[in-house]
């Protein structure tokens, strides 16, 4: 068999592209090394300033909690929640005052149960979510209040809560 020049040339390259990539191996892991090093020098540097000025501390432990308060604002759910109305109108919470459809949904009922329905329905649901039972006392009141709203008990204006 006879090997032509380029063959040989390939072969060359590739033996030279290899050396030089184990040879710039040690060098890449020392430049690593070096700024890591680098790296925790700054760190105990910084330390030993704030150690010296509490006043430092004070202004950083200010501005973490600012950029927690701006990650906070600005998470996907918060970011959803300003767009809740796309959904649907029900998808937002409840109402300011309450209303005969709402309490018909929170009790999971029609407008038109008659009382016997409302009662039964507004005891099954309490059963669930009393907050003696580990349930939301806010919860709790709503469902007490939809009863009220759908019983014409109103006795107040809304919700212990709002």
């Amino acid at each position: 068999r006879r090997r032509g020049r380029e063959h040989t040339f390939c072969h060359t390259t590739g033996f030279a592209v290899a050396t030089a990539v184990m040879a710039l191996t040690p060098l890449l892991a020392g430049l690593g090394v070096a700024g890591a090093a680098y790296a925790v020098k700054g760190a105990l540097h910084i330390g030993q300033r704030i150690k010296a000025n509490p006043e430092i501390a004070k202004n950083m432990n200010a501005a973490a909690a600012g950029a927690r308060a701006v990650g906070q604002r600005f998470k996907l759910s918060a970011i959803t929640e300003q767009f809740a109305f796309v959904r649907g109108p029900h998808a937002v919470g409840f109402d300011a005052t309450m209303n005969r459809r709402e309490a018909a949904q929170i009790l999971g009922i029609r407008e038109s149960s008659n009382k016997a329905q409302i009662k039964d329905a507004h005891r099954k649901i309490m059963l669930l979510n009393h907050p003696d039972r580990g349930g939301s006392p806010y919860i709790a009141s709503k469902i007490n209040e939809a009863n009220e709203c759908l019983m014409g008990q109103r006795s107040s204006s809304g919700s212990a809560f709002s």
